[in-house]
């Protein structure tokens, strides 16, 4: 080496490196930061600022692996970010830290191709599902293409309370996931009334409220702590709020959590409320295949076709498949073929009235399907689950699982 070159190297300064590095610009945030990474990471690095420190930092060091930007002060927060990601190679994972929770902000950013973004206060549980996410293997544009297929998401509503619509969803999840070995995800989405948790003999589980007030925080540690298995194949998602306080629901959250639930299952049963407009619009909209479930009296045909109207509205040829429950009973006041006549569509299935063995079912917190499989009106359901699932079986799906996460312990 000649003594210019020599001379050179040295006036060069020392290039820094960092596997993390964080700019943050309060204390809370700070604090949890270096917590949190000192566990994924040797030596990370926690530093005062924001958006403009850290590209003064990227212009004399080497790119970290992971870099975390406080952007609480930013006014467009979305073109801070990606002035960032124009400062560094495709292999330095961006996390964004803000005050603005807004789901399509979110979307944009992960769009962007920035690994994730966490709103203010950042709790440690959230920092380290994002830290986890950075070690996920970036998306390959080309295989966007061939994407992963979406687990099939079906909706379960009763006409009126009171029809059975919950221990109709009960019974077809037990059926995929136990029967079909299919992979099974539960949702209960009526938060202060859902029977879901009851009738299976779990303790409801605590996350959902806050998942449906505020998408950002859906992670898949969100989807553990919220989520109860009750089998290999079935995980339930049930809760029991209060009923002092009113329930906030964010519509686009329910995107957001079926797309989390659906990294790990085939199939997704939502046991939907009937009086939550705007979720129930949402769910519509959502779903692959909806389940109507009605009595055979006058006003169960009344709120039948209101509800029908309100699916054709909002998901224009979306498959919905009706089920009359308890036929034969003493709530029957209508005939099927004069029922289906004056609702204008076919009745698809019905399930014969057999309350002695449901109400047994029910005080052994076991679906029916379960407690009595001889029985009239579970043979009915094995052939509601059967259209629903178009012939599907575990090993047919289970393959398309490349990666999962574990849902949480039963209780």
């Amino acid at each position: 080496m000649s003594a210019i070159e020599n001379t050179l190297e040295a006036e060069l300064p020392e290039v820094e490196t960092a596997e993390c590095v964080a700019f943050v610009s309060d204390n809370q945030t700070h604090g949890v930061i270096a917590s949190v990474a000192s566990q994924f990471f040797d030596s990370p690095m926690v530093r005062d600022g924001g958006t403009q420190q850290a590209l003064e930092y990227l212009a004399d060091n080497a790119p970290p692996k992971v870099l975390i930007v406080d952007i609480g002060d930013a006014s467009a927060p979305l073109t801070a970010m990606l002035s960032l990601t124009a400062a560094f190679s495709e292999d330095t994972r961006l996390i964004g830290i803000g005050t603005i929770n807004d789901i399509n902000l979110y979307r944009e950013m992960v769009g962007a191709g920035i690994t994730d973004y966490l709103v203010k206060p950042v709790t440690e549980k959230a920092l380290a599902a994002a830290l986890c996410r950075t070690e996920e293997p970036v998306s390959d544009p080309a295989g966007e293409q061939n994407p992963t297929k979406k687990a099939n998401r079906i909706a379960v509503v009763g006409s009126r309370g009171g029809v059975g619509a919950s221990s109709i969803a009960v019974n077809l999840a037990w059926v995929l996931s136990q029967e079909r070995k299919l992979s099974t995800a539960l949702i209960d989405l009526d938060l202060e009334f859902g029977t879901v948790a009851l009738s299976l003999d779990l303790e409801p589980t605590r996350g959902l409220r806050e998942a449906l007030e505020s998408p950002a925080r859906i992670d898949s540690l969100f989807i553990e702590s919220a989520t109860a298995r009750l089998s290999e194949k079935l995980a339930i998602m049930a809760t029991e709020e209060t009923l002092a306080q009113e329930i906030a629901f964010n519509p686009d959250a329910i995107d957001v959590l079926l797309e989390a639930v659906g990294r790990a299952s085939d199939q997704i049963i939502i046991d939907m409320p009937r009086s939550a407009f705007a979720v129930r619009q949402r769910v519509f909209e959502a779903a692959s295949k909806i389940v109507l479930v009605t009595e055979l009296s006058l006003p169960g045909l009344r709120d039948s076709m209101r509800l029908l109207t309100g699916i054709e509205e909002v998901s224009v040829g979306k498959p919905v498949t009706v089920v009359a429950n308890r036929t034969g009973g003493a709530q029957q006041a209508m005939q099927p073929r004069d029922f289906q006549k004056a609702l204008g569509h076919k009745i698809d299935f019905v399930i014969p009235e057999d309350r002695k063995s449901f109400i047994e079912a029910a005080n052994n917190g076991k679906p029916l399907v379960s407690s009595n499989q001889r029985s009239a009106a579970t043979k009915a359901l094995r052939k509601v689950a059967e259209k629903l699932v178009d012939g599907q079986s575990g090993d047919e799906q289970g393959a398309k699982k490349k990666k999962s996460w574990r849902f949480g312990k039963k209780g």
